[in-house]
């Protein structure tokens, strides 16, 4: 008989996982920020990020587990958007993570002749190249 959505949840949150976000200063991490953490099924959540994020929203209320915020010093497109990528991603499969998600663009190719669908394109292979168990690619337009 299949466990009901309720169980599983429970289940889940007595592993006592880590998640850890990149990015989450920006629309799409924001609103993941705060799915996760309402979710409460992550002992542990680390935003990884170039500004500094403010936590007195209604929504991190009840945050359970920790909330650690890397700053990274403001860079290049480049920089940002593939080399911070990549070596988060390097540094995630180093340190156990199995499940690697990543928000890329609609149109990303590492054969485009534009720069930013390039460069999107380029960080998709090389994460995928780390061989993580479980690696997802969200394209947003």
């Amino acid at each position: 008989m299949a466990k009901d959505l309720k169980t599983l949840r429970e289940e889940y949150k007595q592993l006592n996982k880590s998640c850890f976000i990149l990015g989450a200063s920006g629309e799409t991490g924001k609103e993941l920020l705060k799915q996760i953490v309402q979710s409460q099924l992550f002992g542990k959540v680390t935003v990884v990020g170039r500004r500094k994020l403010n936590f007195e929203d209604e929504a991190y209320k009840d945050v359970v587990g920790d909330i650690i915020i890397y700053v990274f010093r403001l860079a290049g497109f480049i920089r940002v958007d593939h080399d911070y990528v990549l070596q988060s991603a390097q540094l995630a499969k180093a340190g156990g993570c199995q499940h690697f998600s990543l928000e890329s663009s609609k149109g990303a190719d590492k054969s485009s002749s534009f720069l930013y669908l390039r460069v999107k394109g380029e960080v998709e292979a090389e994460v995928e190249e780390l061989g993580f168990e479980r690696f997802s690619i969200f394209r947003p337009a």
